[in-house]
């Protein structure tokens, strides 16, 4: 049935049926030429094909200039509803929050999530927006799930195992700082040697999955002591009071260590290279007008965008 259907519209002139709506609308071809941007030969030519084609004279002549036939009533009947559709199709869509209720699912590990998720929902969780956010936890699964619809976007690091067919785009840059006890006997700076023989506290945001400090000093031939490991940055910063252990973090988590009075901020090693955060997604939402929205707005609230810089 499909083929079939395919093979009578291959021989159809789409062209015709604009024409002739064209010409049904101003009841005259010396109109429809002028708002069709043809010459009056053209239209009237094609006039005649479209006659051919639907077997009808679709206009005739009357007193009042052109009437439509029977059959031309009806055909621009069906082509007042199919015009617009076909408009839709060809014409791309465009999204407004504002109007639109729309919800996206969005998952990055907890120190991304708090370098820009307070930005994203003091700016669009508001009541003149109508988009909803699920901020789904972090797991081992979840390019597989964004692979399979299950999620939007993910905020990646830039460890290049990633698909190779997922798009992408870096957010920022995130350097790291440590985190420690205020009345630990730290200075304020770490060396190498004085971070290796620290005790630390380790983030660990996937099971079984080695952290970018701990990839890093492997790579020196070295290895940080850690007594404890969790999965989640903020949960860990409340460890550290009446400790001498040291947390390793990403510098977008600097503000709650910051504002917290038991807590205070050490330089880390200049051998903990920084790296970017990416934002992740599956091409077959590279064009859709709900997704465009999403990576901009995720664009905006990103720290290179509150400091003016591009990297």
């Amino acid at each position: 049935m499909v083929l079939m259907r395919l093979e009578k519209l291959r021989q159809v002139d789409l062209n015709l049926l604009i024409i002739f709506a064209v010409i049904a609308e101003e009841q005259s071809v010396t109109k429809a030429s002028a708002r069709l941007l043809l010459s009056q030969p053209a239209v009237s030519r094609a006039l005649q094909r479209a006659r051919s084609m639907f077997q009808d004279e679709l206009v005739v002549r009357s007193s009042s200039g052109f009437e439509l036939t029977l059959r031309g009533r009806k055909i621009l009947e069906e082509l007042e509803q199919l015009l617009p559709k076909i408009e839709g199709l060809v014409v791309p869509s465009v999204f407004d929050p504002k109007k639109e209720r729309s919800s996206f699912r969005i998952s990055g590990p907890d120190n991304v999530c708090m370098a820009l998720l307070p930005h994203l929902c003091r700016r669009y969780a508001t009541e003149r927006y109508k988009v909803n956010f699920d901020f789904l936890p972090w797991q081992a699964d979840a390019v597989d799930m964004l692979e399979h619809g299950k999620l939007d976007l993910i905020l990646h690091i830039d460890d290049g195992l990633l698909p190779s067919h997922f798009s992408s785009e870096r957010l920022y840059r995130e350097d790291w700082i440590c985190a420690v006890a205020r009345k630990s006997k730290f200075g304020d700076r770490l060396t190498l040697l004085q971070y290796l023989a620290a005790e630390h506290l380790t983030v660990r945001t996937l099971p079984g999955v080695q952290s970018i400090p701990d990839k890093q000093l492997a790579a020196l031939g070295a290895k940080r002591r850690s007594c404890v490991c969790m999965s989640y940055f903020g949960a860990a910063l409340s460890c550290l009071p009446g400790t001498e252990l040291v947390l390793t973090l990403t510098n977008g988590m600097r503000q709650m260590v910051e504002s917290n009075s038991t807590l205070r901020l050490v330089k880390a090693p200049q051998e903990l290279r920084p790296f970017h955060f990416l934002m992740v997604w599956h091409p077959r939402l590279t064009t859709d007008a709900r997704h465009t929205w999403l990576r901009e707005a995720v664009r905006q609230v990103s720290p290179q965008e509150a400091s003016g810089q591009r990297l």
